[in-house]
């Protein structure tokens, strides 16, 4: 089973919300969406890694403030949904499929 990018319309409205009412609000709706709990943002960055951008662990999100952008954040929320759905999928696969999932759901924007 794989999670896939929302429609078109979902997407749009992700981005509208995204811009007026911020990242959290934009990822509630997604979480909403997908029909799992929501997924906290925490943008201090202290449990973040050296070197990364951002950190997926219980229910929570790691950024840095240099990691707090919309292609991070979806690839974030592709580890919660992958944790959420109780899915066992390898690191690496799981890592793969969390870029892919980010980069397509910003490009199918048109």
């Amino acid at each position: 089973m794989q999670i896939r990018v929302p429609s078109k319309r979902v997407r749009e409205k992700f981005q509208l919300i995204y811009e007026l009412e911020g990242c959290q609000k934009a990822v509630n709706f997604l979480t909403e969406y997908y029909g799992v709990k929501r997924m906290r943002i925490i943008s201090n960055g202290k449990k973040v890694s050296k070197g990364y951008e951002a950190h997926y662990y219980e229910k929570k999100a790691y950024f840095t403030k240099r990691g707090l952008k919309k292609r991070t954040i979806l690839h974030e929320l592709y580890h919660h949904l992958i944790d959420a759905k109780g899915m066992e999928v390898p690191i690496r696969k799981e890592e793969k499929e969390a870029n892919n999932y980010s980069k397509e759901f910003l490009k199918k924007r048109s």
